[in-house]
């Protein structure tokens, strides 16, 4: 049902459980690292590395070390379990560990915690009720990896089902306790928490799919790409669908970290965002509902320093990626400065009636079925409203050669080809570029200059490309940058300002994910400027408010086979 490409993925993952059901879903959990042992922490300049990290501990029982609650609120007509499973993750290299400064540089040690047995032993306690242990399973233990063992994350999980089903009571506060993981310092910082996710049954007007997979996977510098399928939206009206997503190590002041979804059918996306968390940060050390910081825990911390729990309601509107008749969607994961380890995922959306019958006689494996009473929608009595008609906008394609503007029904003609992706397909060709050759050592200003020069890795500043512009035999090169530097700037909400050097254009973001891995495998690096109006996606390898600098790596690099056909691509500049 899921497919992973790319980053470094530890544990492959999987469905854990998958509910076609007339109900609903919800998720609550804390931290338990923090600076202070109950005092919510909620500055956000500083990243978990800089913090010397203690338990948070709320509970007065000297039988545990580390504890923190979160509330649980269903409405009393909810409170028909259908399952609740129970997630803990952290990082647990040293018992504790210290850190020390020599020239500039930081040095970290501890005592390695090797007893790898203590992980999945942890204390939960219900409301109204005494804590009980719980044994968990070791979903992945970063200790048993050379790659992940500087700072040995893990994860772990337990079906808790049956002890929700026999609760005395089930809305009311909930603590974790005994979670094992580093205090003090250690190289990328410590983090840790834990989720409750539970799946009732309630009367609704229409069946949902809900589904949850788990894994282990460090996303980094390589982009990934999880698909999602055996569902159908209904044939009419708004599709309610919502996402979970838990991450370790996500830090709140580092930028750059994306969640993309994506219709494959219909070619639209949409960045996953809401109030609480930015488009472009949105792994960022919170748990947060919905559109709301999630407050109803103990400490409430806005900064949880490296545990995510984010629950995100898709756009209904223009910007819905899931509409009417879909039936598979993909989940993109990206980042440029931050890194974060991905180990859970929940999807919950409606789906036709129609469907949800077929699959009653046809249930995919690992999968469970409910059957509950519907509700009955009451006659609308509202008084029809005149409809009125809103014009559409009209799309601008563009070509090698010129700009069209197309109408409603002229759009209707166009049809789009099946992409490949082992050759992503390219919407946009720049005008065609004179080719010139890079930049003599003359002009470079100093040794190490006119060595990277040569390799075609130079950075070439205003003050060095002064003298390009006075060069008698330059000319041509000298229109051009004129002619360069006064166009208008593209206007695309949301995007950083400045002057991007592009490498190749897409209309798809999974061919423009792929192009981006394949500069990687060849040295480059890169990140995608995604216009949402056009549903563009920008694979550049340079950004900077400097036009000067962008255009000299521009030269530089077209040399280069991979980069005959870069340009510059000036975004919501107002001065040069």
């Amino acid at each position: 049902m899921f497919s992973f490409t790319y980053a470094q993925q530890a544990v492959p993952f999987t469905t854990q459980k998958a509910f076609y059901i007339y109900g609903d879903a919800t998720a609550i959990g804390n931290n338990i690292l923090s600076k202070d042992k109950q005092t919510p922490y909620n500055d956000h300049l500083l990243t978990n590395d800089d913090i010397d990290m203690v338990y948070v501990d709320i509970d007065k029982d000297s039988s545990t070390f580390s504890s923190s609650s979160a509330n649980l609120q269903l409405p009393d007509n909810q409170l028909k379990i259908a399952y609740a499973v129970l997630y803990w993750s952290a990082t647990y290299s040293y018992i504790k560990g210290t850190r020390r400064e020599e020239n500039s540089q930081y040095y970290f040690q501890g005592n390695r915690q090797r007893n790898r047995s203590l992980i999945n032993k942890i204390k939960l306690k219900l409301p109204d009720d005494n804590y009980q242990n719980i044994s968990g399973k070791v979903l992945f233990d970063g200790a048993k990896h050379s790659a992940f063992a500087l700072n040995a994350p893990y994860v772990c999980y337990a079906d808790v089902t049956k002890q929700l089903q026999n609760a005395k009571i089930i809305n009311g506060t909930y603590t974790v306790a005994n979670i094992n993981a580093t205090e003090g310092f250690v190289s990328g910082g410590s983090a840790a928490g834990w989720m409750l996710y539970v799946v009732y049954e309630t009367a609704t007007k229409t069946p949902k799919y809900i589904t949850t997979f788990n894994g282990f996977s460090h996303i980094g510098n390589d982009p990934e790409i999880i698909g999602l399928d055996n569902f159908k939206t209904p044939e009419k009206g708004l599709t309610t669908t919502d996402l979970v997503l838990a991450t370790l190590e996500g830090d709140s002041v580092l930028t750059d970290d994306q969640c993309i979804l994506a219709n494959p059918t219909t070619k639209k996306t949409w960045q996953l965002r809401s109030e609480e968390r930015d488009k472009d940060n949105f792994f960022s050390s919170q748990i947060t509902s919905s559109n709301t910081l999630d407050s109803t825990r103990y400490p409430n911390s806005s900064n949880t320093l490296g545990f995510d729990i984010a629950t995100v309601t898709l756009p209904t509107n223009k910007d819905a990626v899931i509409v009417n008749g879909t039936e598979t969607v993909e989940l993109i994961f990206n980042t440029k400065q931050d890194r974060f380890y991905l180990f859970f995922a929940a999807f919950e959306t409606e789906i036709s009636e129609s469907f949800f019958k077929e699959i009653e006689i046809n249930t995919p494996l690992n999968a469970v079925v409910l059957t509950s009473e519907k509700i009955i929608p009451e006659p609308d009595l509202t008084p029809l409203k005149k409809e009125v008609k809103v014009m559409e906008q009209p799309i601008v394609v563009i070509s090698k050669t010129e700009t069209k503007t197309i109408d409603k029904a002229q759009k209707a003609l166009i049809t789009v080809k099946p992409v490949t992706l082992k050759q992503p397909e390219k919407l946009i060709q720049p005008e065609k570029q004179e080719f010139v050759s890079p930049m003599t050592s003359e002009i470079a200003t100093s040794k190490s200059q006119i060595e990277t020069l040569a390799k075609g890795e130079v950075l070439i500043t205003s003050s060095s490309y002064a003298k390009a512009l006075k060069l008698e035999d330059k000319p041509l090169e000298t229109q051009a940058f004129k002619l360069l530097l006064e166009k208008n700037a593209a206007l695309i909400e949301g995007a950083k300002k400045g002057y991007y050097v592009v490498n190749k254009l897409f209309s798809e973001v999974k061919n423009a994910v792929n192009w981006q891995k394949h500069l990687k495998e060849k040295g480059y690096d890169s990140q995608i400027l995604i216009d949402e109006s056009k549903q563009l996606f920008y694979v550049y390898v340079f950004q900077t408010e400097n036009f000067y600098d962008a255009y000299m790596q521009h030269k530089t690099l077209l040399s280069h086979p991979l980069f005959k056909q870069n340009w510059v691509f000036k975004v919501n500049m107002e001065e040069y």
